[in-house]
């Protein structure tokens, strides 16, 4: 590996860290607005479990989707998109803070099965698009 080369690489992560922290941003800015939008239209004792429910399953089919979707196929796309955005828009902490404050383990269940069935659904919609079975 030339010099060139090596400095080319570490450019590449550092251009990665910038999409991923500018994704990240946009996700957490785009969640922020949904959970508020939600909230004025329905009062704060819903908008916050549902909120949390629809940014989770969500992310998890545009995670499923941009990991297989031709549009998405750069790294420097799926820094920004799935590390990024789907990793801002998306919030464990949300989950645990829930889970500790309404102590509502089914209702968590069925957002995991949902999210892991819509990253599926993503998966599989991307792979359609791709041209891969």
């Amino acid at each position: 590996m030339s010099i060139s080369q090596a400095g080319q690489g570490a450019s590449l992560i550092k251009n990665e860290w910038l999409l991923i922290f500018l994704g990240g941003g946009l996700g957490s800015i785009s969640r922020y607005l949904l959970g508020g939008g939600l909230e004025l239209t329905l009062g704060s004792a819903l908008a916050g479990t549902l909120s949390l429910f629809l940014v989770n399953v969500a992310g998890a089919f545009f995670l499923g989707l941009v990991s297989f979707h031709p549009r998405f196929a750069s790294d420097e796309s799926k820094a920004f998109w799935g590390s990024g955005f789907a990793g801002g828009f998306t919030t464990m902490s949300g989950v645990a803070l829930f889970l500790y404050q309404q102590a509502t383990l089914p209702l968590t269940a069925v957002m995991f099965a949902l999210g892991f069935l819509a990253f599926a659904a993503g998966v599989r919609i991307g792979k359609a698009k791709a041209g891969v079975e």
